[in-house]
């Protein structure tokens, strides 16, 4: 029994880290191909293990999913193709540890989008709690020196990752409005969509496959680990796991990516270390904040 219920948080950690090794690997295959073949290759090789994953595990009434189709591809516009490119681009002029940095501001700005478009109150503590990430956020984006901001140049990678978390955040806040539809299900479609929405231009143009081995090993593990199996796993444990653990798991991007690039024998720098630990502690205060009632009743959904 006690194997049991640890399974969904050894699902967890296992989730995450292969969403880190997306951060380190994910450079390696954008150096060789262009970032449009990477796209489509990485969801066309995903999308069919999850279209059966959903189809045997939740039994959907596909017809009545796809009345919401248009959610539906909203949600695939934003989670597979704006995060997908905005991210892959970011990766080509930062490194994976700064990106994993601003990422992890994330649960931060979804509370404070939840307060302006869904009516999540904001309490003392968690405003507390998103000024204190906000902080390391900036430290992170100036390499130590906020007064960079003034003069405006500030690495494009980072501005990216920005983007990056922007579009995870109406993601997410889109997911929680409207009809419910069932996790795997909906993260299927939008990857289906996305890959049938590409194949035009891939016919028209062609793909690039990648061009060395460590970039088509990267390739293959990127079409593997960090979406289908790592979505799965993400899944699986939120069926069974509070959502605010869930949510707070997701910081363990930046430890694990932290360990992988001293393996890899690059360095990790103070200001990593003071902009980590400056987001890593307001996320935790805003997550940890007692909840304030909302102003309307919302009905959540997990995409």
């Amino acid at each position: 029994m006690r194997l049991h219920a640890m399974a969904p948080y050894a699902a967890l950690i296992g989730a995450n880290l292969f969403f880190s090794g997306n951060y380190l690997l994910g450079g390696v295959a954008m150096s060789t191909m262009p970032l449009m073949s990477l796209m489509y290759i990485k969801w066309l090789v995903a999308c069919i293990p999850m279209l059966l994953l959903a189809h045997f595990i939740e039994k959907p009434d596909w017809r009545v999913v796809l009345r919401s189709w248009k959610k539906i591809f909203m949600l695939g516009a934003l989670g597979i193709a704006g995060y997908g490119f905005m991210f892959y681009q970011a990766l080509s002029s930062t490194t994976p540890l700064n990106a994993s940095l601003i990422n992890a501001f994330n649960p931060a700005l979804i509370a404070i989008a939840s307060a302006l478009f869904v009516g999540d109150r904001l309490s003392p503590e968690k405003l507390g709690g998103i000024a204190i990430a906000f902080c390391g956020v900036v430290w992170v984006l100036t390499g130590g020196h906020p007064t960079v901001l003034a003069s405006q140049s500030l690495n494009p990678g980072d501005m990216w990752m920005i983007g990056v978390i922007c579009c995870w955040t109406a993601y997410t806040i889109i997911a929680r409005k409207g009809s419910e539809i069932s996790p795997l299900s909906s993260c299927a479609l939008q990857m289906t969509f996305f890959t049938l929405c590409m194949t035009p231009y891939a016919i028209f143009n062609g793909i690039t496959l990648p061009s060395t081995s460590a970039a088509a090993w990267s390739m293959a593990y990127i079409c593997v680990f960090p979406s289908a199996v790592a979505f799965f796993l993400w899944n699986y444990a939120a069926k069974h796991v509070d959502s605010g653990i869930a949510g707070q798991s997701l910081n363990l991007t930046v430890p694990f990516i932290a360990i992988m690039t001293l393996m890899a024998g690059g360095t990790v720098t103070s200001v990593d270390v003071i902009g980590g630990a400056l987001v890593l502690s307001g996320v935790f205060l805003t997550l940890r904040a007692p909840k304030a009632r909302r102003t309307a009743p919302q009905t959540a959904e997990a995409a």
